[in-house]
């Protein structure tokens, strides 16, 4: 594993566990003096870190997506019928190959879920996401909810720390796409709604009292 790697990783568990909080500034010379490695790989990591949207450029330095418990739950509040909206219209609009795709996806995800990295799972669980709400065919849903996506990147890594949620999502995952290929609209609704509404109970419950403690 190269130092840069091995920087990204522990940078990111710290905010995951919840040393850096939602805005929490990151300095270069304090974190390459805290992992003991030296400054190039750290600037390398933060780098790779804001390109994944985990934390922003912030002056010199960096910190951490700034957002408040409040402001995850209303962003999930919003998400939650957009999201149901798009598998309904995926369901109707979906191309054969983008129903593929999804059932592909699922099945990737379902081979790596035990060994994967919480990041690896959170940008698999994106990419299907992102993957039904563009068979939804409506430019502004898909604009709208990679916008929300990325606004709650932290979150979702954070998310896949918990094995048994590992199982729930591809479970959930699995039932919404089954009744997407199905061309079901109102199952494929009211799955995703279900879901989502699962997984912001398992925020609040779970995730918030990490980040915010």
């Amino acid at each position: 594993m190269s130092l840069s790697q091995l920087a990204y990783e522990k940078i990111l568990n710290l905010i995951i566990n919840g040393k850096y909080k939602p805005g929490n500034l990151l300095k270069e010379d304090e974190l390459a003096n805290t992992l003991n490695i030296s400054r190039t790989p750290v600037r390398e990591a933060l780098a790779r870190l804001e390109r994944d949207g985990i934390i922003i450029k912030s002056g010199k330095s960096y910190s951490v997506i700034p957002l408040s418990a409040e402001d995850i739950i209303q962003i999930y509040e919003i998400r939650i019928p957009l999201e149901a909206e798009a598998s309904k219209l995926a369901s109707i609009r979906g191309t054969e190959e983008e129903l593929k795709k999804m059932l592909d996806i699922v099945e990737e995800i379902k081979r790596v879920k035990e060994d994967a990295e919480p990041l690896t799972l959170a940008e698999l669980n994106g990419k299907l996401h992102r993957t039904i709400s563009e068979a939804s065919h409506n430019k502004f849903l898909v604009d709208i909810l990679e916008n929300i996506r990325l606004k709650l990147k932290i979150v979702r890594v954070t998310l896949f720390t918990s094995f048994q949620r590992r199982e729930e999502e591809l479970r959930e995952h699995s039932e919404i796409v089954t009744a997407i290929i199905e061309r079901n609209p109102d199952k494929a609704y009211q799955l995703m709604k279900e879901h989502e509404l699962n997984v912001l109970e398992y925020v609040k419950k779970n995730i918030l009292p990490i980040l915010f403690r």
